[in-house]
C-alpha cells in the first residue's frame, strides 16, 4: 500500500503546533486485514484513509488501547456505569439515519463549537459513518425508551475493536455517556472473544484528550512497540 504526506496544518490538539500526517493511499481500498496491521503500527482510520501523525518537532500523539481482561472500573466509572443501566444498546451496520444526523450536528455545536466539525455537520456525519474503507465497522445505538442518546462508530479487527467515533445528546452531561459508551465498548469488546479496545491518540497536555487517561492500565504505541504507559498507572 502506498503512503503520502500531508501538507501542513494548524494542530487541534495544541496551541502554536502544526501538525502533519502519513495518509493511505485514497484510491486502494483500505480493508480489514490492512487495517488491522497499521492499526498495531499506531495509525487511525478516518473515512477510507488510513493516517498516523508524523510532526517534525512533536511527538505528543501516542496512539493507545486498553488490555480489556485487565481493566477495572473505578468509582466514578462504577457509578457511571450503573446510572445508565436503564439505557438500551443495538448493534448495527452503518447506515444513514436522520435522528442520528440531527443528534450529531446538536453535538458538535454545543460540545465543539467553532472546531470546524460543527460548521458542516451533515457532510461530516454522512463521510464519517457511510464511508469506512473496506472495514468491518458498527454503529452502538444507545436509546433511553424511544429517544436515541448517543451513537458510537467502531471498527472490528482481528488485534480488537477501535472506537471511531462517539457523540452524544450534550444536555445529558450528568449521566457522563462517553464514558458510558466506552465502558459498554469494553465489555461488549470481551464478549467477541477479542483483547483491546483502541481509543485513537492521547495527547499529554491537551485537555479534550486528557480523559484517556482514566481507563487503566492504558497501552502506548511508544517507539515502536506497545507499552503500559506508566503517566496512566497513578492511583485510582
Amino acid at each position: 500500500m502506498a503512503f503520502y504526506l500531508s501538507a501542513p496544518q494548524s494542530c487541534p490538539y495544541l496551541p502554536d503546533q502544526d501538525e502533519l500526517l502519513i495518509l493511505s493511499d485514497p484510491q486502494q481500498v483500505l480493508g480489514s486485514a490492512s487495517y488491522n496491521a497499521l492499526l498495531q503500527k499506531g495509525f487511525r482510520r478516518n473515512g477510507g484513509l488510513a493516517y498516523r501523525p508524523a510532526c517534525p518537532h512533536c511527538d505528543a500523539c501516542v496512539s493507545v488501547r486498553i488490555p480489556v481482561n485487565r481493566f477495572r472500573l473505578d468509582r466514578g466509572q462504577r457509578r457511571v456505569w450503573q446510572r445508565n443501566q436503564d439505557l438500551r444498546a443495538a448493534v448495527c451496520a452503518p447506515h444513514w439515519d436522520a435522528a442520528h444526523a440531527a443528534l450529531f450536528g446538536r453535538y458538535q455545536r454545543l460540545r465543539h463549537p467553532g472546531g470546524g466539525m460543527d460548521e458542516e455537520s451533515l457532510r461530516l456525519y454522512q463521510e464519517m459513518i457511510l464511508e469506512t474503507g473496506g472495514v468491518d465497522a458498527k454503529l452502538l445505538v444507545f436509546s433511553l425508551a424511544a429517544e436515541v442518546v448517543a451513537v458510537a462508530l467502531v471498527d472490528i479487527v482481528p488485534a480488537g475493536v477501535s472506537a471511531v467515533y462517539t457523540f452524544y445528546a450534550p444536555e445529558m452531561s450528568a449521566r457522563g455517556l462517553g464514558v458510558y459508551a466506552i465502558l459498554w465498548q469494553m465489555a461488549w469488546t470481551r464478549s467477541l472473544g477479542l483483547p483491546h479496545l483502541y481509543l485513537g491518540y492521547w495527547v499529554p497536555g491537551s485537555a479534550k484528550m486528557d480523559y484517556k487517561r482514566r481507563y487503566r492500565p492504558l497501552e502506548g504505541f511508544v517507539a515502536g512497540r506497545w507499552r503500559v504507559l506508566p503517566e496512566t498507572t497513578g492511583a485510582r
